[in-house]
């Protein structure tokens, strides 16, 4: 029974939650957070009270004799879970506000109460659900493919003028650009968007059935091509960081390197393939700008697209000369090489942000707006808010800086200054609410201390690596560390919300429930380790 509640909850999140709407865009939030909460007090409470039954009915001690004998003990990740659960639990007892603090701000809701309902929902994942029964495929993975699909073809349609479900009949012309598909607010979207896609990229990447991969190939393109019309920047960066992660994954085999070359195509072909329906359609598509607009327009994305053909094709080649051929060789200096040239390109783009700002790189006077001058417009702002988030933190007391101000509590405790109300009030306007960070890991150490956020950050680097170490051998693992990769890339410019950080937690799961069911197959070589 406990099962079922669990994969039920699942089943719901992954299908119906991105569908769920209420009443259109008005306090979407608000019913997208009761959606969330309401299935998680039906489905994830109640199984964890029946696994609490059972526990009491075989005995606590038998219980721990038995997953002691099986090796089932703790992995670094539940570990991490345990301790940013603390820590927020923590954070709340000396919060600011311990009422929000529990609920969380409203529309936002990202109190202690939600955070429990995340980490309950991994624990309960990565231990109840029998997905080596063919559940994740027959299931989960069609609820999914349904659900997410729908929203990125809801979305797509928006940017063509094309509204089916009348969600823009309230609203107003100059805000449509900021909100499509039934998710909301573009940045919302963009986080689902990136979300969603690691599950669909990994079947396509790795399953060996053909019509599966038929189905997840077209499911990645509509994915993609909703990729490049949300308008924000950060999804960009996230698409970048999970190609990243496909390439050292890709260094497996030559087998994989063939997989990763054709999703690399598959996203250009999905990118071209939307500015070509902008041109076509000019009268009815929506004014982007960007890198949305540079990605599915420009001349450049046409370089790139004919340049991994041409690869894509010498690759071919070869692998029909060299068929016995499966290893890549050098694999490791090839991996050396790509994490090298990451971290060069990213200490070159900080220098020139750093040199532009300074006014010494002698283009003080031109693009003070721009990406490589950070000011307090920078980022749509973020700089004004990140400098005032440090600045705020640096003056609070030392056992504030410990354990923050409480989660969610952000505008709690700034909203109580009158000096910091003052000055976001002078920067955005009096109408303008700054609930939160605007760079999540920057808004748990405000809210969540040291401490939290040294918690929630061994999340990240434990799911990345205890994931990353099992590779392609074990596909719901690259599918778990590419989550959190992902998560981290999109919500470093963004902010933990409603309609995105289930998902991670969720996700999460489903690799820790793969991996340690996949001990059990370990000594057999011939059992199939592919996702589907």
């Amino acid at each position: 029974m406990a099962q079922g509640l669990t994969g039920l909850w699942a089943f719901l999140m992954l299908t119906l939650f991105p569908l769920y709407m209420g009443e259109g865009y008005s306090r979407l939030g608000e019913y997208k957070y009761r959606f969330f909460l309401w299935t998680s007090l039906f489905c994830l409470l109640p199984a964890l009270l029946l696994v609490c039954l059972g526990w009491a009915q075989k005995g606590a001690a038998a219980c721990a004799l038995r997953n002691a004998r099986r090796k089932r003990i703790c992995s670094p990740l539940d570990l991490c879970m345990f301790l940013y659960l603390t820590a927020a639990g923590l954070s709340w007892v000396f919060g600011v506000d311990r009422r929000r603090g529990f609920a969380g701000t409203e529309g936002w809701h990202m109190g202690l109460l939600t955070q429990i309902l995340f980490v309950l929902a991994y624990f309960l994942i990565s231990r109840l659900l029998m997905l080596k029964k063919r559940i994740w495929k027959n299931v989960l993975l069609t609820g999914h493919f349904l659900g997410s699909g729908l929203a990125f073809a809801v979305g797509l349609g928006h940017r063509f003028a094309l509204d089916p479900l009348g969600l823009y009949e309230k609203v107003a012309q100059a805000d449509r650009l900021r909100f499509l598909s039934t998710v909301g607010q573009a940045t919302w979207y963009s986080g689902y968007v990136c979300m969603a896609l690691v599950i669909g990229v990994i079947v396509f990447f790795l399953t060996r059935n053909p019509l599966e991969r038929l189905a997840a190939g077209l499911y990645c393109a509509l994915g993609f091509a909703a990729a490049v019309t949300q308008n924000s920047d950060s999804a960009f960066i996230a698409l970048g960081v999970l190609f990243g992660g496909l390439f050292w994954a890709a260094c497996d085999g030559l087998d994989q390197m063939e997989r990763f070359l054709e999703t690399l195509l598959l996203m250009l072909l999905s990118f071209k393939a939307v500015g070509i329906c902008q041109n076509v359609f000019s009268d009815r598509a929506a004014a982007l700008g960007g890198l949305s607009e540079f990605c599915s327009k420009s001349l450049q994305t046409w370089i790139a697209l004919c340049a991994v053909s041409v690869c894509y094709t010498l690759f071919l080649c070869f692998r029909q000369r060299c068929p016995e051929r499966k290893e890549l060789r050098h694999a490791k200096q090839i991996r050396c090489l790509a994490v090298c040239f990451a971290a060069a390109a990213l200490c070159l783009t900080l220098l020139a942000i750093w040199l532009n700002t300074v006014g010494t790189s002698g283009a003080q006077g031109q693009g003070r707006d721009s990406y490589l001058t950070f000011n307090d417009r920078w980022g749509n702002s973020r700089g004004f808010i990140w400098k005032l988030t440090a600045e705020t933190w640096l003056r609070l007391p030392f056992g504030r800086k410990l354990t923050g101000v409480g989660p969610d509590c952000f505008s709690a405790y700034f909203y109580a200054d009158e000096g910091l109300t003052e000055r976001i009030e002078h920067f955005f306007g009096w109408n303008q609410v700054l609930t939160n960070a605007h760079n999540e890991f920057l808004n748990a150490l405000f809210c969540l201390g040291l401490i939290g956020l040294s918690a929630y950050a061994g999340i990240f680097l434990t799911a990345i690596r205890r994931f990353l170490r099992k590779g392609v051998r074990t596909g719901p693992a690259l599918m778990g560390a590419l989550a959190a990769m992902v998560y981290a890339a999109h919500n470093f410019f963004c902010y933990q919300q409603i309609c995105c950080a289930p998902f991670l937690f969720l996700i999460l799961g489903l690799a820790e429930n793969l991996v340690r069911s996949d001990r059990k197959t370990e000594a057999d070589p011939a059992q199939e380790r592919y996702i589907a």
